[in-house]
């Protein structure tokens, strides 16, 4: 049998430390099911999704506890099945403090959940002013039509843009 295991991992930066992971988790007998990873503000940070062999689940905890330098953290996952309607969008506008919380405050009045999320400042073409953007995949409930949810979006200020770029659930 087969647990499915989230890891997080964070650490200062430097080279070699998704290689040190792969190697622990490779002799563990564990396979790599995917990941997002990044630095942020000079610190390594991670999540990783692992499938293990039951009986190689504690050595294999212990083996990525022990790694100097890094901290890291477990919770068993289970199987997933993904919601029937998905779909990719880029919401940007100028940065400001709290438009991450705005966003989020709307999509959970609206009972979107949000699957993937990548969010991040840029200088715009031609003033230079800080850009905010989000990448999101989210799962909209049965019944909100999407007209609702970029009107919703839009409606948080006059500079946010919302674009719609695939619908992965059909």
């Amino acid at each position: 049998m087969q647990k499915q295991l989230v890891i997080t991992v964070i650490g200062a930066d430097k080279p070699g430390i998704v290689e040190v992971l792969a190697a622990v988790i490779n002799r563990e007998q564990g396979n790599w099911l995917g990941s997002a990873m990044s630095e942020l503000a000079g610190q390594f940070a991670g999540i990783l999704h692992v499938s293990v062999p039951d009986q190689h689940y504690g050595r294999l905890c212990e083996a990525l506890v022990n790694l100097p330098d890094l901290t890291i953290s477990f919770a068993e996952g289970t199987t997933h099945v993904e919601p029937p309607h998905q779909l990719m969008m880029t919401v940007t506008g100028n940065d400001r403090p709290g438009i991450v919380h705005e966003l989020a405050s709307l999509l959970r009045q609206l009972n979107i959940n949000v699957a993937d999320l990548t969010t991040g400042c840029e200088p715009a073409p031609h003033s230079g002013a800080p850009l905010f953007y989000a990448h999101a995949l989210v799962a909209l409930p049965d019944g909100l039509a999407l007209e609702t949810l970029v009107s919703a979006l839009e409606a948080l200020s006059d500079d946010l843009v919302v674009d719609i770029d695939e619908d992965v659930g059909e």
